[in-house]
């Protein structure tokens, strides 16, 4: 009983000279979890170039250090690290160096910037794997954890994706550009459509472009069509034809609007009989709505 008392008047005097209200103990004062990016990417960087790799480029961030490494001539490596370790890890290859995993990837030739307008940097990947790149752009939480921002690329035709941002309407958050293709309904040339996503609740979304990337777009096809016409470039104008009837799908117009758009794109023209047929096959394609070309 006695020790007890000595043990109570010696807590009361400890915590009388500290003060009458002591200030509160906080975890993360005195416990550090995760790692230091910095020195867990100098870790990833030093196994590396044992391998034979080289950084093509860094770039450090306070939530994150990317890097871009590179071995001979076709070989491509990425890696993020943040407080939770190594996030993101993407190989051009499978370890043997032979069979391909994930594509040329490389880091974003742009800095890293705020896409979505919550104040915080975002990191932009690409994967280099065909005619047309891919990109991707990761954010990162308070923890470390990183997550791709989501877009709706795949619902517009299987295979397409992200090739580019934007900021088409001038409002300081870019659109997320994605080209489509359709070769399958070309004569030789092939017609192509970038469709606009906007943001919308934290990822990039099909359904509505802006009114000025619309408008720009037409204005563009109709300055091409007047001039692929202008010299009976069948080819070139099949194709513009193609692109505005897509356009018109795009933007919401009905299977018979897209029809007469892409009727009076090729009114008037001279067509061979093997041209002709092509161009009534293709119709019909627009006609079905698109279901054929597997839009």
């Amino acid at each position: 009983m006695r020790a007890r008392a000595l043990l109570v008047v010696s807590l009361g005097v400890l915590l009388h000279a500290c003060g009458s209200t002591p200030e509160p103990v906080h975890m993360e004062d005195w416990v550090r979890l995760g790692v230091s990016p910095v020195e867990e990417a100098a870790r990833v960087s030093a196994t590396l170039h044992a391998g034979g790799w080289r950084t093509a480029r860094r770039i450090e961030r306070p939530a994150f250090v990317a890097l871009a490494m590179q071995r001979g001539e076709a070989e491509r490596a990425v890696r993020v690290v943040t407080r939770r370790g190594v996030v993101v890890a993407l190989d051009s290859h499978e370890a043997d160096g032979y069979r391909p995993r994930h594509g040329l990837v490389d880091l974003g030739e742009d800095a890293p910037l705020d896409v979505d307008g919550d104040g915080s940097e975002e990191l932009l990947v690409w994967r280099r794997d065909g005619a047309v790149p891919c990109l991707a752009a990761l954010r990162f939480d308070e923890t470390g954890a990183a997550t791709v921002i989501a877009d709706d690329a795949a619902a517009l035709r299987e295979g397409a994706c992200v090739s580019r941002l934007e900021d088409i309407d001038a409002d300081g958050r870019p659109e997320a550009i994605v080209p489509l293709l359709w070769p399958e309904l070309a004569l030789e040339e092939v017609a192509a459509v970038e469709v606009a996503l906007v943001q919308d609740d934290g990822a990039w979304r099909a359904g509505r472009m802006p009114v000025v990337y619309i408008e720009r777009e037409q204005a563009r096809r109709a300055v091409a069509l007047s001039a692929a016409r202008g010299r009976r470039d069948v080819s070139a104008v099949a194709a513009l034809a193609v692109e505005v009837a897509a356009f018109a799908l795009l933007t919401g117009a009905s299977p018979s609007a897209q029809v007469a758009r892409y009727d009076e794109a090729l009114e008037g023209l001279v067509l061979s009989q093997a041209e002709r047929d092509r161009v009534a096959a293709i119709r019909a394609v627009i006609a079905s709505g698109w279901r054929d070309s597997d839009r």
